[in-house]
């Protein structure tokens, strides 16, 4: 009985400071369990824990300046006993010593409390604030009406103390709201740093609470709220970022990611995307931040990016990245290679050539790179000769790259001029050429006017200059039509029974005439011209003919297109002109104007299809104008690497393949009267039917060529006017029988065959020949010529561009 009254005493004489001594006793124990909950170790916090060996003595000092010795000691041996392992500093050592030095009557007891000897001095009686301040938490078990009664009196007095005891009990009750008002009410009243500095303590606890609580039930929404109106408090930062860096070491990626983005922490939101395996929104982010760690991050994601969108085969993606790598670094030489080839696919040709220049600079004998280099370039001749210049791997890999292009295109004038040594050994192309020859074409019809017969003998000269073929050619030709038997029409009369004196009946015909051609073969294309003025002393006056035509050949497709102005030549009539019978004015002499045009596509290994086309319009002297259309379309499948091996080591190839064509005059004008121009032209001549071509190799001493056609032909001629051009009113209408060319309707066999050969003599002499035969409905023909070629220097073997129809002047197109 007598330990408690003396206890009572002790509190009544207790000072109130002292319950602030107690509370900032309590305050930092229960501070330190709050953040050692925010500590992470790859993370500063705001604040950090009080170590083991440093405790909080603002209590000690504060018994110390009040004289209260027991006190002192009590709250001294209370911190020994938790650190075991703290040296108390020399000032409070001595300050210490000091305060337990003896006194007088008025010292106080060990136990803190007043002697019997001042029991004269007058005892106040303690407050109920004083009374719970004094007990120890566990006996703090009040219940909530004690409690409001506590508060109002603490609020009442607005005692600085009071309120900071009553903030930390209901902190400890989980009364927040109330905790949060008596600290703020601290903060307002108090005037001492450590009351302010408790009741910061203390909010940064409410806050951590609630904090805490938030993230537990995964509240975004309040966690949102209260870092935006704790912007310049670290606590509710460090709190989710620890969050943040539990749920990642947990596995919890998406977890840890959302609260990283909370935070804002763009290093962790970077770790937690790459640990779901989402490396284009890691990469995002990672580009999206200009410090070097993260331009470095999005350097290797952009890198990896790239390499998997072009094995995707997404080529303008992995460009694209290539592109925005190229912004941060330097392209290393794989990326280089890999953005080249991205853009080689993806058609991209500036920026393919680009990138594989700088891979040429870094590495100068990477073929494989020099090659794309010179097919993504092939038509760019002055790209391809500064690439030439610039890389000797470049210069190699365009001739032998153009090689292997031009020697299956029959393009020896090129290989020869790009140093193939296929066609250095085979002949010389650039040396001084003399060609002789003799041709015949004979044209059997209708009996008479119908046959047609032309001799033609030639000498030319030829050479190189600048890379351009040329040559200039005499021709000698003989034209024989024979002797119109009787009844048959001839200008505006029929043929009497005694045929007219030949002077006036022309049925041969001699003269002479010149030609001359040029050619030119570049990295996939020809040109090929030529002119003729002839024949000089024709019944009708000559005109200048000739063409011009040009290749492409494209990677899968061949494209080809003639522009020209011809003789046409079925008939002496339309080649030369004639007069009629009674020696007046000359007639014929048909020219024809047109463009023809070839496309040639490649649709599976060895298979090809192409169609031709052809529109021209036909005129002469006292000769109808007329027009005319063909079309042609083929299919080919090449057969020659598919047979014995004794005989494909001869072929170059031997293609077969059905064929159509389709050939149409709006005329009529097959008769030999005015008006006609004695060519076969039916209103329609159709075939269909298959055909053949068979090549040996190339550059051997001999060479032949085998071509042939059989089909199933249709043909067409109306009954039109005999006399397009004159009137005879007192001959009748044109209706008339005797007026009108007579109407032919037949379906027959078609065909041609035709062989050509050349063979080298010597090293400066080769021999070439052909012959063949064609026949259709109402039509036959034979043809052949021989010729002999001298060329200086020396040669072992021959080539298909000068066998004798290979001329591009007979075959229409500069193939």
């Amino acid at each position: 009985m007598l330990k408690m009254l003396r206890g009572i005493s002790l509190l009544l004489l207790t000072p109130l400071p002292v319950l602030c001594a107690i509370t900032l006793a309590l305050t930092p124990i229960y501070h330190a369990n709050a953040q050692t909950k925010t500590t992470y170790e790859k993370n500063d916090i705001d604040f950090a824990p009080i170590e083991e060996g440093k405790p909080d003595v603002t209590g000690l000092w504060f018994h110390i300046e009040q004289g209260q010795t027991a006190l002192a000691n009590a709250e001294f041996g209370r911190l020994r006993n938790i650190y075991p392992s703290w040296k108390p500093s020399a000032d409070l050592q001595a300050a210490l010593a000091q305060i337990n030095q003896p006194r007088n009557k008025q010292t106080e007891t060990s136990s803190g409390k007043l002697s019997t000897l001042s029991k004269q001095t007058t005892e106040p009686v303690a407050t109920p604030l004083e009374v719970f301040a004094s007990k120890s938490p566990r006996e703090r078990k009040i219940t909530n009406q004690e409690f409001d009664a506590l508060l109002t009196i603490a609020e009442r007095t607005d005692d600085v103390n009071s309120l900071l005891l009553m903030g930390w009990t209901a902190i400890e009750r989980g009364q927040l709201t109330v905790a949060q008002s008596q600290f703020n009410r601290v903060q307002t009243l108090a005037k001492s740093e450590i009351a302010k500095r408790s009741a910061r303590q203390g909010i940064e606890t409410i806050l951590t609470l609630e904090t805490e609580q938030a993230i537990s039930q995964g509240n975004m929404e309040k966690l949102v709220n209260l870092l935006a109106e704790n912007k310049e408090n670290g606590v509710v930062l460090s709190l989710i970022e620890t969050e943040a860096w539990n749920s990642f070491n947990d596995k919890g990626y998406q977890r840890a990611y959302e609260f990283f983005a909370l935070a804002k922490n763009l290093e962790g939101q970077y770790l937690s995307l790459n640990a779901q395996n989402k490396s284009v929104q890691a990469n995002a982010l990672a580009c999206a931040i200009s410090t070097e760690n993260f331009l470095r991050r999005c350097a290797d994601g952009l890198a990896q990016q790239q390499l998997l969108l072009y094995e995707d085969k997404k080529y303008k993606g992995s460009i694209r990245a290539a592109q925005r790598l190229s912004n941060i670094r330097r392209l290393t030489e794989g990326e280089l290679s890999l953005l080249g080839w991205a853009a080689a696919k993806n058609g991209s040709v500036a920026i393919a050539t680009e990138a594989f220049e700088k891979v040429l600079a870094l590495n100068p004998n990477d073929k494989a790179v020099a090659d794309e280099l010179v097919r993504l370039n092939s038509q760019n001749t002055l790209k391809l000769r500064q690439l030439s210049a610039k890389f000797s791997i470049v210069n190699t890999s365009r001739q032998a790259q153009i090689n292997n292009n031009a020697w299956p295109r029959k393009q020896f004038l090129l290989s020869y001029n790009n140093a193939d040594k296929r066609a250095i050994n085979a002949q010389t192309k650039d040396a001084f050429s003399v060609v002789s020859g003799m041709t015949t074409r004979s044209r059997s019809g209708q009996a008479g006017l119908g046959n047609f017969d032309v001799l033609t003998s030639y000498v030319g000269v030829g050479d190189i200059y600048k890379e351009w073929q040329w040559q200039v050619t005499l021709d000698y030709k003989q034209f024989y039509t024979g002797q119109a038997p009787p009844n048959v029409w001839l200008g505006d009369n029929l043929v009497g029974s005694s045929f007219a004196p030949v002077s006036n009946n022309i049925t041969g015909f001699e003269d002479k005439g010149i030609r001359a051609e040029v050619s030119y073969q570049g990295v996939g294309f020809n040109v090929y011209a030529n002119a003729e003025y002839g024949m000089f002393d024709q019944p009708v006056n000559t005109a200048l003919t000739g063409q011009v035509s040009a290749t492409w050949f494209l990677p899968d497709v061949t494209l080809a297109a003639t522009v020209f102005r011809y003789p046409k030549g079925d008939s002496m009539l339309s080649q030369t002109g004639s007069f009629n019978a009674r020696n007046e004015n000359a007639w014929g002499y048909v020219l024809e104007d047109g463009v023809r045009g070839l496309a040639a596509y490649q649709i599976a290994p060895n298979w090809s299809a192409a169609g031709t086309i052809q529109i021209s319009a036909l005129h002469g002297d006292l000769v109808e104008d007329n027009k005319a259309l063909m079309l042609r379309g083929d299919l080919s499948y090449d057969i020659g690497a598919k047979i014995g091996s004794s005989v494909a080591d001869i072929i170059d190839y031997w293609r077969i393949g059905p064929f159509a064509s389709y050939s149409g005059y709006d005329n009529n004008s097959s008769g030999f009267t005015y008006g006609n121009g004695g060519y076969f032209s039916p209103n329609y001549f159709v075939s269909i039917g298959l055909y053949s071509e068979l090549l040996t190799l190339e550059a051997l001493e001999w060479q032949f060529k085998l071509s042939n056609a059989l089909a199933i032909s249709r043909l067409e001629q109306a009954a039109d006017s005999r006399f397009p051009l004159l009137n005879f009113p007192d001959e009748g209408s044109d209706a008339s029988p005797e007026f009108t060319l007579p109407y032919s309707k037949d379906t027959g066999l078609s065909g041609n065959f035709l062989a050509e050969a050349q063979y080298r003599i010597s090293p400066e002499w080769i021999i070439a020949a052909y012959l063949g035969k064609a026949f259709a409905v109402e039509y036959q023909a034979f043809e052949a010529g021989i010729q002999v070629r001298w060329r200086g220097g020396k040669g072992n073997g021959v080539t298909s561009d000068e066998l004798m129809l290979s001329s591009p002047k007979l075959k229409g197109f500069a193939l």
